[in-house]
Order: structure tokens, then C-alpha cells, then sequence
């Protein structure tokens, strides 16, 4: 995802794939938001390196102290409540917000799927109330259970970004008369 015009209009954005995509996806986009002004950043789960973000900024720019403290406004949930409840209390302005591995908070066994899937239902309307102001994008994993939750957010979304596909291994011809 490299086009401003994307990040600066009014979008909702998925961005899935595997961990470690969804990962480095998500900490070049806090980077390239933070040098240009005000972002939210709401983490789902325990993905978020603090120091690498700190290095990015300070290897890009000499105000990196000022972006960390004046332009990142961090906010962390743990499980789907406390997702959903921060999701419904953030204010929705011309800033950015990004949401890391929100699924990560839905995926408690002990919580029943009627319930997951309700409070799913909040956050996507919460998300949606967020994006009418500013672009929202929303990082998310397939769970190994209730895959359907990422099914719902895919269709929820504007837009979804998935990685590249590798390209094909080359086919070698073996001459066989030889």
C-alpha cells in the first residue's frame, strides 16, 4: 500500500495475509502516517515493536522524539470487549487510524460464537463510523478457529489487500534423448 491518495482519503482497509506480512505491512504504513501528522493506533493482541517504530522514524527523520510523542496517539485491547469498547469510544476525526490484529482479540474459546459474532458486528459498525472522516486500515490473520471471522471483515471492508502472489518457479525442459 504506497499510494497517499489512499491513506489520506475515506476508506476502510484490510490488510491479511500471514502474521509476518500483515506485520510489516502495518509498521511501514505507522511509519509513513507518523512523518506526515496525527495518527490513531489501536493494537489488537501483543504485536506492536515500539523500539523498530522508534528506529524507522529516527532513521527518517531528526524530529523523530516530536512524531513519537506528538503524532502517535497508541491505544492497546487485550480481549474482544475491551476491542469493541475502544473501537465505539474513538473518536472519529480527520486522523488516520490503524487498527494491529484486531481478530487476535476475538479468538477466546471461553467467549460463545454468538457472542463473538455480535461483538464482531459492533466493531465493523464502529470501524465503518471511524472511516467516514479519515482512512481506517485494519491489519487481521486467519485464526485457526472461527475462520469466518475474517471472512466477515473481508466483506465489510472497502477495499482488501492481500500479499503478492510469488511468481511461478521456472519450468526447466530436460532434453531426455541424451
Amino acid at each position: 500500500m504506497n499510494n497517499k491518495d489512499q491513506l489520506t482519503s475515506k476508506n476502510l482497509i484490510l490488510i491479511t495475509g500471514q502474521r509476518s506480512y500483515t506485520y510489516s505491512q502495518m509498521h511501514v504504513l505507522i511509519v509513513e502516517l507518523a512523518l506526515l501528522g496525527p495518527l490513531k493506533l489501536l493494537i489488537g493482541g501483543n504485536r506492536y515493536d515500539h523500539y523498530g517504530i522508534n528506529y524507522a522514524l529516527a532513521a527518517r527523520s531528526s524530529r523523530y522524539e516530536h512524531i513519537l510523542k506528538e503524532h502517535i496517539f497508541l491505544s492497546r485491547a487485550e480481549t474482544c470487549y475491551q476491542m469493541v469498547e475502544l473501537l465505539i469510544q474513538t473518536q472519529a476525526d480527520h486522523r488516520p487510524s490503524l487498527v494491529l490484529d484486531i481478530l487476535a482479540t476475538f479468538h477466546d474459546e471461553g467467549v460463545p460464537e454468538r457472542e463473538i459474532n455480535q461483538l464482531l458486528f459492533e466493531a465493523i459498525s464502529a470501524l465503518r463510523r471511524l472511516s467516514q472522516l479519515a482512512t481506517v486500515v485494519v491489519s487481521a490473520c486467519l485464526g485457526q478457529n472461527r475462520p469466518h471471522l475474517l471472512n466477515a471483515l473481508e466483506k465489510a471492508v472497502d477495499r482488501v489487500e492481500y500479499p503478492p502472489m510469488e511468481p511461478p518457479e521456472a519450468i526447466h525442459q530436460y532434453n531426455l534423448s541424451e
